[in-house]
């Protein structure tokens, strides 16, 4: 790791990940899931849903061991109380009868240089419906104890079982991750 008198750690290199060896744990207060979708198929809708709870862990040669995150699905917000309460209801995400949505990653593939990004692959679990999604790892730093990785998925909620409402509201959710996690001592 880098002490806080170096620059920022490059993760996309097999040093930089051997470096961050060991186990992480996801900061829910720090970090965002954010998304964009379309209603009306034309116009876009952005919110975001809550983090809350993560771990995450590199073996000695910077290879994912685990990685499984939650976000609260009572907490979905546009910004629109009358939209949300529809989402978290049983016509959509069914808050009441599955409170969290789950990733779990299962490989991170490196892009090649010059390219620093990489690839998470991994599940999506949405109403007990498991669900590939890949994440491109847009930004990664470390900085002492603290890694921040910035992500971006494309998410059809069709596939994921979230089918309500078909011609008013797009397939396709765009989402943003900013994931801060903490070295677990």
């Amino acid at each position: 790791m880098s002490s806080s008198n170096d620059a920022p750690l490059n993760v996309f290199t097999p040093t930089g990940l051997a470096a961050l060896s060991g186990d992480w744990t996801l900061d829910p207060a720090e970090s965002t899931v954010e998304f964009t979708g379309r209603h009306f198929l034309f116009f876009p809708v952005t919110g975001s849903v809550p983090v809350r709870s993560g771990r995450a862990g590199l073996d000695a040669a910077g290879s994912l061991t685990h990685l499984d995150a939650t976000v609260g699905v009572a907490g979905f917000d546009t910004g629109n109380p009358q939209r949300d309460r529809k989402v978290r209801g049983p016509g959509f995400l069914d808050a009441g009868r599955f409170p969290v949505l789950r990733y779990a990653g299962e490989r991170v593939a490196q892009g090649a240089p010059p390219v620093l990004t990489g690839v998470l692959t991994g599940v999506l679990t949405v109403k007990e419906r498991e669900v590939p999604v890949d994440f491109t790892v847009d930004e990664v730093t470390a900085d002492g104890e603290q890694v921040v990785v910035r992500a971006t998925a494309e998410v059809d909620r069709h596939v994921c079982g979230v089918g309500a409402m078909r011609a008013m509201v797009g397939p396709r959710l765009a989402l943003r991750v900013r994931a801060v996690f903490v070295r677990t001592p």
